[in-house]
C-alpha cells in the first residue's frame, strides 16, 4: 500500500485565532523593525558623501562569496565553524518557514502530485529531514556560541547584557521548534491515503516515514511514554502554549533586530556590498584638500562624529564585536591602550547615544565624556554630531600606538575599515589642534625642512653609494629601472648595507638602472600615516615634477612602503597621470633576474631561515610567494615558517603607522613580541625585506640576547652572499 502523507499546517491551533496572532504580531513587529532600520539610516546619512557605487560586478561577486562562502568568517578556523553552524541553520529554518507560509497563504502546484499542497509526499518528506537536520546545525552553533562566550570566556570577546537575550532568544526557537514537533508527531493524526484514495487514520509517529523528522520523532517518542502523546489533553495544551511562545519570540527577533546585536544580519551583508575596492594600500585623499584650508573653520580628519562618511556609520552598526580585529592587532598584543573593536563600538554608542564601553571593562554615559561645547544652546541636550572625540571617547596612546598594518581590517568578516578612522583622527590632531606626541613632530618636521624622518642634511642622501659608481638619473636622463632608495637606505647606517647589496646585484645582472640621487626626497609615507596630508601632497607633487623629467619603464625600491605609496597612492594625483611606470617590489625583481638566468645563486648558504613578512608588501599588497621563492633559489637555505602568525596573519614589526621612531605605547615592545614567534623554529637567520622591519629586528635582537645567535639579514644581503 502506498501512501501520501500531507502536512497540516494549523494542526491543533484554533481557527482564525491563531492565524490572526501570528500575522498580527508579525505586523507589528515588521512596523517596529521598519521603524528602527529608518532611524539608523538616519543616522547614517548624517554622515559625509562616499562614493561607493562603483564596480558593481565585482560587489556582488564578492557579496556571495563573502555571505554564502562564509569566506572570512571561516579564515578563524573555530569561531567560523561555530558561525557557519548557526548562518546556514537560521537560513534554511528561515526559508523552509516561508515555504509554510507559502503552503498556508497560496496555492500552488505539486509538481505532479495532489494540486495545491506543497508541504506533501516526497517533497515533505525532504523538507522534514532537512529543517531537522539544519535545526540541529542550528543549536548546535548557538550552544556553541553560548559556551564559548560565558563558560570559556575568551579574551577578545565582551558581554553585554543584550548578548544573553540574543543567543537565548536563537537557542529558545530552536529548541522550541523541535518541541512543537514533536508534540505535533506524538499527538496528531493526519490523513494518510492509499494508493485506491482510501482515508487511513493513525497516530503519526508509529508511521515509517515520520522517521524522516528523526529529531521530532525521538521526542515524540519520549512525550508519548511520558502521556503527552495519543491527543492528550496536557499534551495538546503544552503544543499550543509552545505555538504561541514561538511565534512571539519570532516577532521579538524580529522587531529587535535594529535594536541588538541582531542588526549586523541585516548591516554587515549591506557594510560587505559597500567595502571600499580602491587598493589595501591607499587612504583616501582629503577631497579639495587646498580649498578647505583657506576656509574660516577647515574640516581636515574626524574631530567630532559629524566629521565621518556615512559609510563609517554603517562600519559602527555593522560590527558583530567578535574581536577578531583585536586578537590580531599588535599594539593590544603589547598592552596599549588600543584595542580596534573598541574604537568601532565606542563610536557606535555615541552614534547611538548609549552608554559607551572601553576597553578596561569600563561603561560611561555621554554627558561625563563630552565637552560643555557638545550641548546645544545650554539645555544639556548632547549634540553627538560635535562632541570632540580626542580627549573625550579616544586617547592619546589609543590613536597613536596603531602600526596602520591593515591585519584588524584583513581579519574583520564586516569589511570594516578601522586604519581609516584612527588615521583621519590623526589627520585633525596633526593640522588643525597640532596636539601630537613630540616624535611625531619631529618626524614631520624632517620630511619638511631636509626631506628625510632621520633630519639630517638632504645632501647626505647618496652617501651610502660612495664608491660603487652607481649612475643618477640627471646624468643619464633615461634608464630601464629607476630605483627609489628611499631615506631608511639612505640614512639608516643598517639599511644602507641593504641598498648596498642591491646596487650589486644589479650591476652583476647587467641591469640598466639610475637612481635620483640628491634630487630624491621623501616619498610621504611617514607623513600620510601621521596624518600629515597636506605635507605629503607636498612630497608627491616634488617627486611627481621630478620624476616627469626622466624616461623609464620600472620603479623598484627595497621599502615596502615606499612601494605601496608609489604604486597605490601617487596615482590618486592628477600629476601621476603622465607617469607611465610599473612598480616592483626588489624581492619580485630579484626573484624575476634568477629565473632569467642573470643572477645565478650558486654558493651554498647552510642555514635555517625564517621569513618575516612585511605588512606593506603582505597584505596591503599580497607579495608573499616572490621572497620566499627567491629564499628556495639560494642553495643549503631551510626554510621555516614562523608558526601561526606567516604569511596575511604575519604580525607587524611594530615599526609602521610612523612608530618606527617612536618610543614604544604598551607594557611590551611589538617588535620583542614579533621576534619570540619567529624564533619559535629555531632559525640561526632572519630574513627580511622591509627598512623598518630590519630597524625594530635589530633593536629587539640587542635587547633580548639574540644579537649573536640570529643573523638578521635581507633578502639582497642573502642573495648576494650566494652569489
Amino acid at each position: 500500500m502506498q501512501e501520501q502523507v500531507i502536512r497540516e499546517i494549523y494542526w491543533n491551533i484554533p481557527q482564525p485565532i491563531g492565524s490572526v496572532f501570528l500575522y498580527g504580531i508579525m505586523l507589528i513587529a515588521t512596523i517596529v523593525m521598519t521603524w528602527g532600520i529608518l532611524q539608523d539610516v538616519l543616522r547614517w546619512r548624517r554622515g559625509q558623501a562616499d562614493l561607493r557605487i562603483n564596480q558593481v560586478p565585482q560587489r556582488i561577486r564578492e557579496f556571495l562569496v563573502q555571505i554564502f562562502g562564509q569566506k572570512k568568517v571561516l579564515r578563524d578556523r573555530q569561531p567560523g565553524m561555530m558561525h557557519a553552524l548557526i548562518f546556514f541553520g537560521f537560513l534554511t529554518l528561515f526559508l523552509g518557514t516561508n515555504i509554510i507560509a507559502v503552503e498556508e497563504d497560496f496555492t500552488l502546484p505539486m509538481m505532479g502530485e495532489e494540486a495545491g499542497k506543497l508541504l506533501a509526499g516526497n517533497f515533505y518528506l525532504a523538507y522534514e529531514f532537512i529543517m531537522d537536520t539544519l535545526g540541529l546545525v542550528f543549536v548546535a552553533g548557538v550552544s556553541w556560541a553560548i559556551w564559548r562566550r560565558y563558560r570559556t570566556k575568551e579574551p577578545r570577546l565582551d558581554n553585554r547584557r543584550t548578548d544573553a537575550w540574543v543567543l537565548g532568544l536563537l537557542l529558545f526557537l530552536g529548541v522550541g521548534g523541535f518541541l512543537i514537533e514533536g508534540l505535533r508527531i506524538a499527538n496528531q493524526v493526519i490523513e494518510i491515503h492509499n494508493a485506491n484514495g482510501e482515508l487511513i487514520s493513525a497516530v503519526i509517529y508509529e508511521q515509517a516515514w515520520v522517521r524522516f523528522a528523526y529529531i521530532g520523532y525521538v521526542l515524540a517518542v519520549i512525550f508519548y511514554t511520558m502521556g503527552l502523546g495519543e491527543g492528550s489533553a496536557l499534551g495538546l495544551w503544552l503544543h499550543q502554549f509552545f505555538w504561541f511562545t514561538h511565534a512571539g519570540a519570532t516577532a521579538a527577533f524580529w522587531a529587535t533586530l535594529p535594536f541588538s546585536k541582531f542588526k549586523h544580519i541585516a548591516y554587515t551583508p549591506i557594510n560587505i556590498f559597500f567595502q571600499d575596492k580602491s587598493p589595501h594600500g591607499a587612504l583616501d585623499p582629503i577631497p579639495n584638500l587646498e580649498a578647505e584650508i583657506e576656509k574660516d573653520e577647515p574640516r581636515l580628519g574626524i574631530a567630532s562624529l559629524g566629521d565621518m562618511t556615512w559609510k563609517q556609520r554603517l562600519d559602527f552598526d555593522a560590527c558583530m564585536r567578535c574581536g577578531r580585529c583585536q586578537a590580531n592587532c599588535p599594539a593590544h598584543a603589547a598592552g596599549t591602550e588600543l584595542s580596534p573593536k573598541y574604537i568601532i563600538t565606542k563610536l557606535h554608542d555615541l552614534m547611538r547615544q548609549e552608554p559607551i564601553h572601553f576597553k578596561d571593562g569600563s561603561v560611561k554615559p555621554i554627558s561625563a565624556l563630552v565637552a560643555d561645547e557638545a550641548a546645544e544652546g545650554g539645555n544639556g541636550a548632547i549634540d553627538v554630531e560635535r562632541a570632540p572625540l580626542y580627549g573625550n571617547i579616544f586617547s592619546e596612546n589609543e590613536l597613536w600606538s596603531c602600526t596602520t598594518c591593515y591585519a584588524c581590517v584583513h581579519e574583520c568578516p564586516a569589511m570594516i575599515e578601522h586604519v581609516d578612522d584612527i588615521v583621519g583622527a590623526r589627520r585633525h590632531l596633526t593640522m588643525i589642534a597640532s596636539e601630537v606626541p613630540q616624535g611625531v613632530k619631529r618626524v614631520l618636521e624632517g620630511i619638511e625642512r631636509a626631506g628625510n624622518p632621520w633630519r639630517l642634511p638632504a645632501g647626505e642622501r647618496t652617501a651610502w653609494a660612495a664608491d660603487l659608481d652607481v649612475p643618477i638619473m640627471a646624468e643619464k636622463e633615461e634608464a630601464e629601472i629607476l630605483y627609489w632608495v628611499g631615506c631608511a637606505p639612505s640614512y639608516d647606517e643598517r639599511s644602507k648595507r641593504v641598498a648596498r647589496a642591491f646596487v650589486q646585484l644589479l650591476q652583476k645582472a647587467g641591469v640598466d638602472f639610475a637612481i635620483l640621487g640628491d634630487e630624491e626626497t621623501c616619498n610621504g609615507d611617514p607623513a600620510r600615516r601621521m596624518g600629515e596630508e597636506l605635507l605629503y601632497q607636498a612630497q608627491v607633487e616634488q617627486n611627481i615634477e621630478t620624476m616627469k623629467q626622466y624616461k623609464f619603464k620600472k620603479v623598484v625600491t627595497t621599502c615596502p612602503h615606499c612601494f605601496n605609496t608609489i604604486k597605490n597612492e601617487y596615482p590618486q594625483f592628477s600629476g601621476a597621470a603622465e607617469l607611465t611606470y610599473e612598480v616592483m617590489h626588489h624581492s619580485e625583481l630579484l626573484v624575476q633576474l634568477v629565473a632569467e638566468g642573470k643572477l645565478k645563486p650558486s654558493r651554498p648558504i647552510n642555514e635555517r631561515v625564517v621569513y618575516h613578512d612585511a605588512c606593506y608588501i603582505g597584505r596591503y599588497n599580497d607579495i608573499y610567494d616572490a621572497p620566499r621563492e627567491l629564499l628556495r633559489t639560494i642553495p643549503g637555505i631551510t626554510l621555516v615558517e614562523a608558526p601561526e602568525r606567516n604569511r596575511e596573519r604575519a604580525m607587524c614589526c611594530g615599526g609602521g603607522g610612523g612608530n618606527v621612531w617612536l618610543e614604544g605605547w604598551g607594557k611590551e615592545q611589538v617588535n620583542y613580541i614579533r621576534l619570540e614567534q619567529l624564533t619559535k623554529g629555531q632559525p640561526q637567520t632572519l630574513a627580511m625585506s622591509c627598512p623598518f622591519c630590519m630597524v625594530m629586528f635589530e633593536d629587539a635582537a640587542k635587547n633580548t640576547g639574540r644579537d649573536e645567535s640570529l643573523k638578521r639579514r635581507d633578502l639582497a644581503e642573502l642573495l648576494l652572499e650566494a652569489v
